[in-house]
């Protein structure tokens, strides 16, 4: 099993613009705006140690002063002369102080407008910024391409495991045509098992910036008779009895990962679902499939969707690996659809899969 040998690139060059440079600014990155007087309060809390320092020299002058009798009119003329300097220093500090903020937020303003161009460093400081800047972005570009990179690769690799794990499972599949109940039985978890080969595939699809969609026009009765038609082992396996009223309807949409949301909804509904009926159902603007299963605890229903959440019946029976909703939610958002779920525990589930029918999207045909 051969593995890419390519190398990510970690001796990026610069881009020749600071528009490439630093990139786009985000709103969540927005300096906060400070009055005069938070600004005061600030730097005195910074300068804190300098006017303890100045008190307690005058404290020790003071004291040196009443031990030794010492006449006071030196002393006070001694201490406003120190205070008077420390005021007009802090002052003139905080003025820099203050300077040196509003730079700040003026260069960070023009990375958030995108506004490079006006980005002139003119004091050492706001150089020394900007070359820590172009630091920051040289590692993290590193970073970025080293990680793109790795997850290309595995997916390259997991893509060939995926295609080579097939042929024997097919061959197994050919191998087990014998009609008793044992080998339907064997069948069934062949079934399975590719089910997994194909979810690892999708899982490395869905999860990386892969633009893996194809929108056409597709017939939604005749991929959803398909998707029946892979299930249709499981049904027969388990005495399972399928509702599904055939619908003429036109879709603008990648048949690809509507079938695989499909499927993935028919195997949660068998899986759960021991006896009864399992139904789809095309609504206005969706498409409905129940289950007359076990039902999912309110509790979990708000976290189903989540990575790797289980829930109480994917505890309880360990069936559950929390990534087939997880797909199913990234796949529907890749297709600007939605996925919303109602059940009852001991009466099954509902699962709707929204916005098919939308204006942009597709037609029903009466």
């Amino acid at each position: 099993m051969g593995i890419d040998s390519r190398k990510p690139s970690t001796d990026k060059q610069m881009p020749g613009s600071k528009k490439q440079m630093l990139g786009t600014g985000k709103p969540g990155t927005e300096m906060p705006k400070l009055g005069t007087g938070k600004l005061i309060g600030r730097y005195l809390r910074e300068k804190l140690d300098v006017l303890l320092l100045v008190a307690a020299c005058n404290i020790v002058m003071l004291t040196i002063f009443f031990l030794y009798r010492l006449d006071m009119a030196p002393f006070f003329y001694a201490f406003l002369l120190n205070v008077f300097f420390t005021f007009s220093g802090l002052c003139i500090s905080f003025l820099r102080y203050v300077a040196r903020h509003r730079e700040r937020e003026k260069l960070l303003l023009m990375l958030e407008n995108n506004d490079y161009a006006a980005i002139d460093p003119q004091t050492l400081e706001a150089e020394d910024y900007t070359k820590i800047i172009e630091l920051l972005y040289q590692r993290c570009n590193s970073l970025l391409s080293e990680h793109d990179f790795q997850m290309e690769d595995s997916k390259d690799y997991f893509t060939l495991w995926v295609h080579q794990i097939k042929t024997p499972i097919s061959v197994l599949d050919m191998l087990l045509k014998d009609d008793s109940q044992e080998m339907r039985d064997c069948r069934v978890e062949l079934f399975r098992i590719e089910q997994y080969v194909d979810m690892v595939l999708n899982y490395f699809r869905l999860g990386s910036n892969s633009k893996d969609i194809a929108y056409k026009e597709v017939e939604l009765d005749g991929l959803i008779k398909s998707c029946i038609r892979k299930y249709a082992p499981l049904f027969i396996n388990k005495k399972l009895k399928l509702s599904y009223e055939p619908v003429q309807a036109k879709i603008l949409t990648d048949d690809k990962w509507l079938s695989f949301i499909i499927e993935q909804l028919l195997s949660n509904a068998v899986k759960y679902t021991s006896e009864g009926t399992v139904s789809i159902e095309v609504l206005e603007n969706s498409i409905k499939i129940s289950d007359t299963g076990i039902g999912i605890r309110s509790e979990d229903l708000p976290r189903i969707f989540e990575k790797g959440y289980t829930g109480f019946n994917g505890r309880s029976g360990r069936k559950s690996s929390g990534l087939g909703l997880y797909l199913c939610k990234l796949a529907a958002e890749r297709l600007s659809l939605k996925l919303s779920v109602t059940s009852e525990p001991g009466k099954g589930s509902q699962f709707y899969i929204s916005g098919l029918f939308d204006k942009d999207c597709g037609e029903r045909l009466e």
